[in-house]
């Protein structure tokens, strides 16, 4: 029995890294809105999760749109994907990252809300050194 609550807690525990600043107030969506906008180019990276690389995209719209649930909203980016088809999505700002200077934040860690981002990857430009098993 304790090595069966034992590995229902760990479960928990992995899983509620997913998700964790997808659904958020209004007032931090519009924030997340106005400070992505200004970005010429984001990484999309989720470091809780299996392993891809970072991927860089140029940001062509950011908007904020209600979630039909209770009261949170959602920031969703448009970008031109690598086959040049315009695509539309929910982002996690526990995930998205951005460049300033030398250094990678997450867009969550610039507005304020606590999350986890999992990694901190040392050189996007070479996105290879991540490592094989997080």
């Amino acid at each position: 029995m304790k090595k069966l609550l034992t590995i229902a807690v760990l479960l928990v525990s992995f899983c509620s890294f997913a998700d964790q600043l997808a659904y958020i107030s209004k007032a931090d969506a519009e924030r997340a809105v106005e400070f992505i906008s200004k970005k010429k180019k984001i990484y999309l990276f989720c470091g809780c999760c299996s392993i891809v690389e970072p991927k860089l995209v140029k940001v062509i719209e950011v908007s904020a749109k209600f979630t039909n649930y209770e009261n949170y909203y959602e920031v969703y980016i448009k970008y031109k994907n690598e086959n040049g088809e315009i695509v539309e999505e929910p982002i996690d700002l526990a995930y998205v990252w951005f460049k300033k200077k030398k250094e990678y934040f997450t867009v969550g860690s610039k507005l304020g809300p606590d999350h986890d981002p999992c990694v901190e990857l040392d050189d996007w430009d070479n996105p290879k050194h991540i490592e094989e098993d997080i």
